[in-house]
């Protein structure tokens, strides 16, 4: 069992992780004046969330086509009866493309989010995938193009 206690947050909180979710650059001057806090009680807010972990980080916004990737999928794995989680994370998250990966429950048992340099990059990623990690099946689903907007989160 974790000791991790919940930390209390409130409507102004809320706000500022929607804010910092698509602008984690802002000053914490202008992020007082959007949830209408002076710069100190809006870094203090800050502090306190990332001391509570539900701020973990910062992270840049990557234009993959900008970098030559233009084609981005999500990868759906079923592993082979056996294969243990761990040793297809060891494997997957250190091959070139793969940008996240999440666990999953349900008949797939991981969700691949890659970034390739076109199709035939793509075909290689998945027979490397099946080749070497212990993949029973892969479903490749290809993203058209990615919807912008800022973080929700759902009512309490």
């Amino acid at each position: 069992m974790g000791t991790e206690k919940n930390l209390e947050i409130d409507e102004i909180d809320r706000r500022i992780i929607c804010i910092l979710s698509s602008q984690g650059r802002v000053s914490f001057r202008d992020l007082g004046v959007q949830v209408h806090l002076s710069a100190n009680a809006a870094a203090e807010r800050v502090r306190r969330l990332q001391s509570a972990n539900i701020i973990r980080g910062f992270h840049a916004d990557i234009d993959y086509p900008k970098l030559g990737l233009s084609l981005q999928a999500y990868i759906d794995v079923r592993l082979r009866p056996g294969t243990s989680a761990q040793s297809f994370e060891a494997v997957a998250m250190k091959l070139s493309g793969v940008i996240s990966a999440a666990i999953l429950t349900g008949a797939l048992d991981f969700r691949l989010r890659v970034a390739c340099n076109g199709q035939s990059d793509l075909v290689q990623l998945i027979e490397t995938l099946r080749s070497r990690a212990g993949v029973q099946e892969t479903n490749t689903t290809v993203i058209l193009r990615e919807l912008a907007g800022s973080v929700r989160l759902p009512d309490r």
